[in-house]
């Protein structure tokens, strides 16, 4: 499932123009950063609505638009994002109790 909507973002993208010219990856990701930032913004805030989809709050608009970023990004670079989260929570499920004592 992941996959179909990580090829539906990419083509998305790229019909808006933004794979047109080469993208640094450094860029890429600092995109996905500042929709974090985004989302901490609509926290302190109060979370209202967001804008644009009103149905959802700004940090539910936010959180997406980093999922979004991120799989297109994937996408492009022919990343399985869907794979990579299933062996990661496998993999999780083996950790120690809060990885062995961190923290946060």
């Amino acid at each position: 499932m992941i996959d179909n909507i990580q090829k539906a973002i990419h083509e998305t993208a790229k019909e808006k123009g933004w794979w047109d010219e080469p993208r640094e990856t450094g860029t890429c990701l600092m995109l996905m950063v500042s929709e974090l930032a985004e989302a901490m913004e609509g926290y302190r805030v109060g979370n209202p609505p967001s804008d644009k989809i009103p149905a959802f709050s700004q940090i539910e608009e936010e959180l997406a638009d980093v999922i979004i970023r991120i799989l297109d990004y994937a996408e492009h670079n022919g990343f399985c994002i869907e794979g990579a989260i299933v062996a990661k929570m496998a993999y999780n499920k083996t950790r120690e109790h809060r990885h062995g004592g961190k923290k946060a």
